[in-house]
């Protein structure tokens, strides 16, 4: 016969699962805004059932032993963890160069009176304006303002892009600890969940935290994720997280790089090429997309100057017959090797009256502007490649070559900023499926608070019936005939 006990075991079975699934629904309630949690679910199961004996036509009986609680799960898709993951690595290549090239175009902003097209624009009128009868010391001092207007423009933007490619260092250095820091505290997470899990609990909280690190490492660099009773996460077929250990990666100032920062593998110093995320945007920001357009830059100062000069050096001024460049080298003022990194203005031409105007010699030479005339023509020469001065192929003059830098860095900004935002929205997409698993509802939870409230009312109230029948058979049964 089934013991009395056995229905108070029930209710209390019941009760006890109820309450947990109370605390299950508190837990997510407590936690609807907490980034990177997982809502949580109860796991309900009905316990062994006991067997109480033979029915008439001698079919064994069983009668329910009550409930159990199976286990408590996090509502998550593997696969599409493993989709954010990867769009991750991704959108954080695109944003990071969407941002390095956005500021690049604040370097080259030519919206302004200040910008070199602008200035140039200047330059040349000047000499236009001194080219026309009466030009006179007014527009020779025209002249040398606008020539060094320009000089000091292109050494201000040369100034602005060395600054950027530090600024653009200094990010792979923040990167690269950033990243060491989160890998740590991947490994660390994995000795806390070995241990909790251990003991038979799953530590859905703990693998919450470690999935936010590895979503935001996925942002950094392309990584493979190797899951098993612990995370082990590669990057570029190298161990960076292996269980509980880390390995770390460093940024090494390269002597063979001007000092500027390599990215190099642990203890063996071995180089990490990274392929994706922001930190790969970040050195071919700092390494090819600021060299290329700082080159094409520096062409169109070494293509202007050597311009300049060889007409300018034909010429004379008004107060003698010496001929002299405009344009010089600040080391040795020369024209030999002038580039954007020591272009002056000839000290020679302060004075104004040495501007060789005239391309007759002195004396009698000071109506003679043919040689300004000269030098604002040449503005329309084609001395240019697209990327390079070249006389002998030149195909464009030095307005067309300028412009067609600008405009490169525009297409590249747009190609930057589209790929971000379409990444953005996949993401997004990606993010959406996720949450609509993962997310808290709070309508949801208030309708599981009231459920699981109703069933251990329930429960405790076939706990108090047990009991007191119980307390009959305990206190009045075989009273009669004492």
């Amino acid at each position: 016969m089934r013991s009395s006990f056995g229905g108070l075991t029930i209710g209390l079975s019941g009760a006890w699962a109820q309450q947990k699934a109370l605390d299950v629904t508190g837990h997510n309630i407590s936690n609807v805004n907490t980034p990177g949690y997982s809502r949580q679910g109860i796991s309900l199961a009905s316990s062994v059932p006991s067997r109480i004996g033979q029915s008439g036509n001698g079919t064994m009986m069983s009668v329910g032993s009550g409930v159990e609680v199976q286990d408590i799960r996090q509502y998550r898709d593997y696969f599409l963890d493993q989709k954010l993951k990867k769009e991750n690595q991704e959108l954080g290549y695109w944003d990071a160069r969407k941002s390095s090239i956005e500021e690049l175009e604040t370097i080259f902003n030519d919206n302004s009176e200040d910008g070199l097209q602008t200035v140039m624009d200047d330059f040349w009128n000047s000499w236009s304006q001194l080219s026309k009868p009466g030009g006179g010391i007014t527009a020779k001092s025209l002249v040398k303002e606008s020539a060094i207007a320009f000089v000091e423009t292109v050494k201000n933007l040369d100034t602005m892009l060395y600054d950027y490619r530090k600024n653009r260092n200094n990010e792979i250095k923040e990167n690269v600890d950033r990243l060491n820091k989160i890998t740590s505290g991947i490994a660390e997470l994995n000795f806390d969940i070995r241990r909790v899990e251990g003991s038979g609990v799953v530590a859905n909280d703990v693998r919450d935290q470690r999935d936010a690190l590895v979503n935001e490492l996925s942002k950094m660099v392309k990584i493979q994720v190797i899951e098993g009773s612990t995370y082990n996460i590669a990057i570029e077929g190298l161990l960076v997280v292996s269980g509980d250990n880390s390995t770390p990666i460093s940024a090494v100032p390269d002597a063979s790089a001007d000092g500027y920062y390599s990215i190099k593998w642990g203890k063996s110093m071995e180089n990490v090429n990274t392929s994706g995320g922001s930190i790969k945007a970040l050195i071919e920001s700092r390494d090819q997309l600021i060299d290329g357009f700082r080159n094409r830059l520096n062409e169109l100062v070494k293509g202007v100057a050597e311009e300049v000069n060889k007409l300018h050096s034909t010429g004379y001024g008004n107060m003698d017959s010496i001929q002299r460049n405009m344009f010089v080298n600040s080391k040795d003022n020369t024209g030999i090797g002038i580039d954007i990194t020591n272009i002056a203005f000839n000290p020679q031409l302060d004075d104004v009256n040495n501007i060789a105007a005239a391309e007759s010699p002195y004396p009698g030479n000071y109506e003679d502007n043919k040689n300004a005339l000269k030098i604002s023509e040449w503005r329309l020469k084609d001395v240019f490649t697209n990327t390079a001065y070249d006389i002998v192929n030149g195909k464009l003059n030095f307005d067309e070559f300028y412009r067609g830098l600008i405009t490169d860095i525009g297409l590249e900004g747009n190609k930057a900023a589209n790929a971000a935002d379409a990444q953005a929205l996949l993401i997004e997409q990606v993010e959406y499926s996720r949450q609509s698993l993962m997310a808290v509802s709070l309508d949801e939870e208030m309708s599981n608070l009231i459920k699981f409230e109703h069933s251990y009312n329930a429960a405790a109230r076939i706990v108090n019936a047990m009991d007191e029948m119980i307390e009959n058979v305990v206190n009045k049964v075989g009273l009669v005939g004492r």
